[in-house]
């Protein structure tokens, strides 16, 4: 599985091997940042808290099986587990457009009052999960290796090919469409929360997971992005969770 870096400096292939420690210590701090949200929807109980925290039940599980990929070895039991991760991202991250629409809600602002407005966002959400499952259900997984880290995805890359007979192209790329709008409107919400009630931490860190989000897969294999999720997601919590102090405060 080192096709890719077969030619890279020493230096590199030595970094390259702790890869699957990295994500498995992503997965842990997925999981203390799912603990303190829990603790945060018990004492707050809103829509707009439990929605923003529903991405964080499995994200953990989506590191923890890169993590763990090479130990496991290529087979279906690594192949469920990756079909797993697919559809939990797919179903959680979309969640997210309903927790903005109840966060609005719940920090009163009027337009958002009427029990009609949350349907365009839950339209969104429903819209989004049909779409990324759907577009999977057609999809076949692939074995695919980077440094240490062993995986299954949709479409074989260059990048990612475990051995030299592998097809490259083989597959179908799922696109990033939903997760890309999902971000942008969050973005969007938060400079809205900036200028209304004050609050900056939801635009500014939402802004800067996106300088995770956009480093290419090819020569990170995807960790660096993955270190955002955790910033993007905690700060729609902690965002909820400032929303809902200020509601019953």
């Amino acid at each position: 599985m080192g096709r890719v870096f077969a030619q890279a400096p020493s230096l590199w292939r030595l970094s390259s091997n702790v890869f699957s420690a990295g994500y498995l210590l992503i997965a842990a701090v997925d999981i203390a940042v799912l603990i303190w949200a829990a603790r945060l929807c018990l004492r707050y109980r809103t829509h707009g808290l439990i929605f923003a925290s529903f991405p964080l039940l499995l994200v953990w599980f989506d590191n923890l099986v890169i993590g763990v990929g090479s130990t496991l070895g290529e087979g279906e039991l690594l192949s469920n587990m990756n079909a797993v991760r697919f559809i939990a991202h797919f179903v959680s991250l979309p969640m997210g457009f309903i927790a903005i629409g109840a966060m609005a809600r719940e920090a009163g602002f009027g337009w958002a009052q009427p029990k009609w407005v949350m349907g365009p966002f839950c339209l969104a959400t429903s819209f989004f999960i049909a779409y990324d499952l759907i577009s999977f259900s057609s999809a076949s997984l692939y074995p695919a290796c980077f440094a240490d880290t062993l995986r299954y995805t949709t479409q074989v890359s260059e990048h990612t090919a475990c051995t030299p007979a592998a097809k490259i192209g083989a597959g179908s790329l799922i696109s990033p469409a939903p997760a890309i709008i999902l971000t942008v409107t969050v973005i969007v919400f938060g400079v809205y929360l900036w200028v209304r009630i004050g609050w900056q931490w939801l635009a500014l860190l939402a802004t800067g997971s996106m300088a995770f989000f956009a480093v290419p897969m090819g020569p990170t294999g995807g960790i660096v992005a993955n270190l955002g999720e955790p910033l993007f997601i905690g700060a729609i919590v902690a965002t909820a969770a400032h929303v809902a102090r200020r509601s019953t405060g």
